[in-house]
């Protein structure tokens, strides 16, 4: 979760009118050149090696969807069932396969004392995902803070909250029957500084191997399969979890788990992509590795461009004091949209087996127990009325659009092909294919326009063919604002020529929904 990234901080840069303008027109005139080497290829060529599958059993992309802790606890502000009917709907469009839901014992059964057992306590909001998720067949990766199961100023462990913890597990899965629930977390992000562990990967690993054998003794390992290190990382010494993970778990660790928060001038070199890489080189053979939450941090990267971004969302977030110190605001803006498609591709590119996006709703989270200061990531704030008399915070936001269509044909059980892309800044594409259907996607995070051949290789044309532009301007929309089709039911000829305009995402698929 963002508040335990504590050792990343703004640089609190006060950039004037004049000098963001100049450093925006710096990056955006840059060639080729100063962004890196992308790729190998050099034409304007993008290939779809069918032939070639990165990932034969995709599990999903999706959002993390935590169970509105205070604002059933503190605020008093349940969400309402029309607000919970509202995110169905929007959620029915955007079909996420894969959801991660995360709780602290001290909001759901210790919240009166952390040695206490309530499993009804303040569970609605947990029994809505969880419902909504069991009934659309969504994977969930469930896990707590961690906050009361350990000590790291006093080095241990509390067996007993351990022990409630599995207890409240197994009442979701064996009592209530949630057998959407597939992975579970011990600990958020262990590894950093301000989290339940401090950064002390042995009281991670001494409570996770102690939840594993409770798991076993009533019989939940062969349910749920523990997921881990779940380390947000930044670098080498996080990534060496991973590794240390597989030395002393072995097949305790039934999947791998890691957060990552990237600064956006990495997309436009390898540098990203050479840190997926050494995360997944890792991982031991025949276990998958998913991004448990991904999203933007400006504010880790030096390139002028982040200056800019951190910059920016550091103006706004002091300008409004209903938002909290941990936010990303420029999930307000077009760009984002065009952002978070190009960060989705490099993961799934990199053989990743699902990807979730930090977060679905700002409403989730707030800085303070007061619902004043709201966590503001989300694709809307579904109690902008509510909270702060603002119903238009409830509207959806850009990135709705593009990372819906990143979700929605990109289903469980999706084989991802290896796409050869040109050498070309910003570009970045993917293709899938399940049951005989496919998607494919080209987003440009670059202001110049391309013009591209797209060959699918083995392939002469996909017919009932829809094509979706997430553009700035004049993008369409149905009626209830989610991403219509600029063209439908047409045919795709294999070695067509598209025209991939600048800060663009397009995907083409003869998926029937």
């Amino acid at each position: 979760m963002k508040k335990n990234i504590n050792k990343i901080r703004f640089k609190g840069i006060m950039v004037t009118g004049a000098l963001l303008i100049a450093l925006v027109i710096t990056f955006t005139s840059c060639d080729e050149k100063e962004y890196g080497d992308k790729r190998a290829t050099g034409d304007n060529e993008i290939v779809v090696q069918t032939s070639q599958i990165i990932n034969d059993n995709y599990i999903g992309n999706g959002v993390q969807w935590d169970p509105y802790p205070q604002a059933y606890k503190y605020w008093g502000e349940p969400i309402s069932d029309q607000d919970w009917e509202k995110l169905y709907k929007r959620l029915d469009y955007m079909k996420p396969s894969f959801m991660r839901v995360v709780y602290g014992s001290f909001d759901k059964y210790a919240s009166d004392d952390a040695d206490n057992y309530d499993q009804d306590k303040f569970i609605e909001g947990l029994l809505k995902i969880l419902e909504y998720c069991q009934k659309n067949q969504i994977s969930v990766l469930l896990g707590d803070w961690g906050f009361n199961q350990v000590n790291f100023n006093e080095n241990r462990i509390f067996e007993n909250r351990l022990d409630n913890a599995v207890k409240y597990l197994d009442y979701l899965v064996t009592t209530k029957g949630f057998s959407c629930i597939k992975y579970y977390t011990t600990i958020n992000e262990p590894n950093l500084e301000g989290s339940a562990t401090n950064g002390n990967y042995d009281l991670w690993k001494e409570a996770t191997l102690y939840f594993h054998e409770k798991m076993k003794e009533v019989g939940l390992d062969t349910k749920v399969k523990l997921a881990g290190p779940d380390v947000a990382v930044f670098n080498n010494s996080d990534v060496n979890w991973i590794s240390r993970s597989a030395n002393d778990f072995g097949d305790k660790l039934g999947i791998y788990e890691v957060h990552t928060y990237p600064p956006k001038g990495v997309m436009f070199s390898n540098e990203y992509e050479n840190l997926l890489a050494q995360m997944k080189e890792k991982v031991p053979a025949g276990y998958q590795i998913v991004i448990g939450e991904f999203g933007y941090k400006y504010d880790t990267g030096d390139a002028n461009l982040d200056q800019v971004l951190a910059a920016q969302n550091s103006n706004a977030i002091n300008s409004d004091p209903n938002i909290s110190n941990d936010s990303n605001t420029l999930v307000d803006e077009y760009f984002h949209g065009v952002d978070l498609a190009g960060l989705t591709m490099k993961i799934v590119n990199a053989g990743y087996s699902g990807g979730i996006n930090w977060g679905l709703d700002d409403a989730m989270h707030s800085g303070t127990t007061t619902g004043t200061d709201l966590k503001v990531w989300g694709f809307w704030n579904i109690l902008g009325e509510e909270l702060q008399g603002k119903p238009e915070k409830e509207n959806l936001r850009p990135h709705f659009y593009s990372f819906s269509l990143l979700c929605r044909y990109m289903q469980t059980g999706s084989k991802v092909f290896k796409v050869d892309v040109p050498n070309k800044v910003g570009l970045d594409a993917i293709a899938v294919e399940k049951d005989g259907k496919y998607m494919i996607a080209i987003n440009n995070m670059h202001a110049e326009d391309y013009e591209l051949k797209l060959t699918i290789d083995n392939l002469k044309e996909l017919t009932g063919v829809k094509k979706f532009i997430y553009k700035e301007e004049n993008r369409k929309f149905d009626t209830n604002g989610y991403p219509a089709p600029e063209e439908e039911n047409t045919t795709f000829v294999s070695g067509e020529t598209l025209q991939i305009a600048g800060e663009t995402l397009t995907v083409l698929t003869n998926f029937e929904f």
